[in-house]
């Protein structure tokens, strides 16, 4: 007995002892991100560009990077010619930051640099009648399933109580809107985490009949052409143009969009929301280094 109650003394203890190990480790990783974060910017204001897009590239690698340091990133990139990586990191920005008027101004001027030109079909009619999935990212989206699941619930105990028309009505509609929430969260998740797109981020690629170098060569594209990955073998994709263009690619010639699972996208627990260059235009203008 004795024993046993030394055993529910000690727990306490330890509990103490691992909150005292973890809790530091966790406020010093936060200040890693954050002195890399103002690191990235002096570099980026000083114009030291290829030393930031690595400072940003470190918070990416941390995991803890949100929408804003994708978009700092993507700007790096622009400064240093790379096309292939701005487009790449606008377009994982735009995942997380699905509003942003800079963000989609920069992607649009960042396509306008690169040397190929792929028309798709207009968007589907109801992409604007879900205006709510592409308004919002994975964390709104699930804020607002719970939000009014919660009311569909409320309403049901409501009604239990004291039920009338207006009641079953609300009853109703918040179960509509919930299924529909809900079913818009898990899509949201899986363009988020599993995003098949991609984006060339070599000067040249050549897209061939199969996933060999002795297969034919069906068209090549350039650095910033993107893409659909429709299946992986053996270190190749197998892409889809918007055209509807179908072939192989080295996987090792693109970036993928999908976000690494980590942090909840959007998260405040991660970089803070800080942007470069603050006061300065948000898009280069067409011919500026």
């Amino acid at each position: 007995m004795a024993t046993e109650n030394r055993k529910e003394r000690l727990f306490p203890v330890w509990a103490i002892l691992l909150l005292t190990l973890c809790i530091p480790r966790a406020a010093q990783g936060q200040d890693d991100i954050h002195t890399l974060l103002f690191r990235a910017n002096q570099a980026y204001l000083d114009g030291r560009y290829a030393e930031a897009a690595g400072l940003y590239q470190a918070i990416v690698d941390k995991g803890d990077a949100n929408g804003h340091v994708f978009f700092n990133l993507g700007n790096t990139c622009i400064r240093l010619g790379e096309v292939g990586k701005a487009i790449l990191n606008y377009r994982k920005a735009a995942v997380l930051l699905p509003r942003d008027g800079d963000l989609k101004a920069n992607l649009q001027y960042a396509r306008s640099l690169t040397r190929d030109r792929i028309e798709g079909a207009s968007p589907p009619f109801w992409h604007a009648l879900a205006f709510w999935y592409f308004g919002m990212n994975l964390r709104e989206l699930l804020i607002t399933f719970i939000v009014f699941n919660a009311l569909f619930w409320a309403s049901a105990l409501f009604n239990l109580y004291r039920s009338s028309e207006w009641t079953k009505w609300g009853l109703w509609l918040s179960l509509v809107l919930s299924v529909l929430l809900g079913i818009s969260t898990a899509l949201k998740y899986r363009e988020t985490f599993r995003n098949p797109g991609g984006v060339v981020l070599v000067e040249e690629a050549p897209v061939r009949a199969g996933f060999s170098r002795n297969d034919t060569t069906l068209f090549v594209l350039h650095e910033g052409a993107e893409f659909t990955i429709l299946d992986q073998e053996m270190g190749w994709w197998k892409i889809e143009l918007a055209d509807g263009k179908k072939g192989w690619l080295p996987a090792n010639a693109g970036g993928r969009v999908a976000l690494r699972l980590s942090r909840s996208p959007g998260s405040k627990q991660g970089a803070p929301d800080q942007r470069v260059p603050p006061g300065l235009p948000q898009a280069a203008a067409p011919g500026e280094p």
